[in-house]
């Protein structure tokens, strides 16, 4: 009976499509612990997303509206999903419900529609800005330590991330602009903002099904490189200064640099030097972190190969692949970085 009093619009349409798609998405990557919080966002945005038809298509208004709060859900269900991405402190079920209050003291005051959604978007805004900063701390912690920090950066993931934060403030914007605007271009803003987020959604889906390559041990290496400040800048820079000359000598004694996965432990292991001596001494001595140092001493590997004329007998990427890089790109982005030029400028220009 109800089927037949429906009256779907095409946004309503790309939702119902939409809750289909994520609801496969999140059976396909359940099994995988690492990638649960977005299954749960995923179970979710299609929850939301059949609320959406249902009130607007008139079908359950009349008892009760309820998508208002979802706004409130929404940020802590992602942030939780970055959270869970890159392998932070694992949160306790107390901590997790407490970021549902501010949902579930709303519900009794959804008819306050447009207030509640201005806190849901603000909510969601804070959320965003957390998960940023928790990526920050990710690239940071791989970069101190990791000598490949580059295949695990989550750029793809910030990409997605900024126009999510977009699609928020335009959606509030709509909201606000509701009676101001025609009903044809209310519902056509909405329906692209839906497929906006329909297609990040399947975006991260894709990219997650994908099995990216992720760094495992941000928590603990953030630990092990965090060094306390005595105070003296001038001792420590002096003292930094001596214990990176020991760590330069040692990497480049043994040629460390073309080792493709090269790691702090692996240089503390040859040296005797701790972690935490070997990032800071890293950082102060040429002020760089670990990764940069290392990949500028694999350009300078490359650079004298290409001078001396081993780019008649080999490619540039056995050259590149031989100085310790494991990638093509990331090669060409450090040389351009080191040297201003391309490599085939290089060649050209020497």
């Amino acid at each position: 009976m109800i089927l037949h009093t429906l009256e779907l619009f095409p946004v309503h349409i790309v939702q119902i499509v939409f809750a289909c798609q994520v609801s496969f998405v999140a059976l396909l990557i359940w099994d995988k612990e690492r990638y649960r919080s977005l299954a749960f966002f995923f179970i979710f945005q299609a929850m939301l997303s059949v609320m959406n038809v249902l009130e607007g298509t008139n079908t359950t208004t009349q008892y009760y509206l309820v998508t208002p709060v979802f706004t409130l859900v929404i940020g802590p269900m992602l942030y939780f999903f970055i959270r869970s991405l890159v392998n932070d402190v694992a949160m306790t079920p107390k901590q997790k419900s407490a970021h549902f209050v501010a949902a579930l003291v709303t519900l009794p005051f959804t008819q306050y529609t447009q207030l509640i959604v201005a806190f849901g978007t603000l909510s969601q805004l804070l959320y965003l800005a957390l998960s940023f900063r928790i990526i920050t701390r990710y690239h940071n912690t791989a970069n101190a330590v990791s000598s490949d920090a580059d295949r695990y950066k989550l750029n793809w993931l910030l990409k997605a991330l900024f126009i999510f934060a977009f699609v928020i403030v335009t959606d509030l914007i709509r909201m606000n602009l509701q009676t101001l605007t025609s009903d044809l271009i209310a519902m056509l803003w909405y329906l692209i903002n839906e497929v906006i987020f329909m297609s990040l959604s399947c975006y991260l889906g894709f990219k997650i099904i994908r099995r990216p390559q992720l760094f495992d041990g941000m928590t603990s290496y953030e630990t092990l490189v965090e060094h306390e400040d005595s105070g003296d800048k001038q001792k420590e820079h002096a003292l930094a200064q001596s214990i990176f000359a020991s760590i330069e000598s040692h990497i480049l004694h043994n040629a460390m640099f073309k080792k493709p996965r090269l790691t702090v432990t692996d240089v503390s292991q040859l040296t005797g030097i701790s972690v935490k001596d070997i990032s800071w001494a890293v950082n102060l001595g040429c002020n760089r972190n670990f990764c940069d140092y290392i990949n500028s001493l694999r350009i300078m590997d490359v650079k004298k190969k290409l001078l001396a004329g081993e780019s008649r007998n080999a490619s540039l990427l056995d050259i590149a692949l031989a100085s310790g890089f494991n990638s093509k790109s990331t090669f060409n982005a450090v040389f351009k970085k080191e040297l201003g030029k391309t490599p085939s400028q290089f060649i050209r220009d020497n």
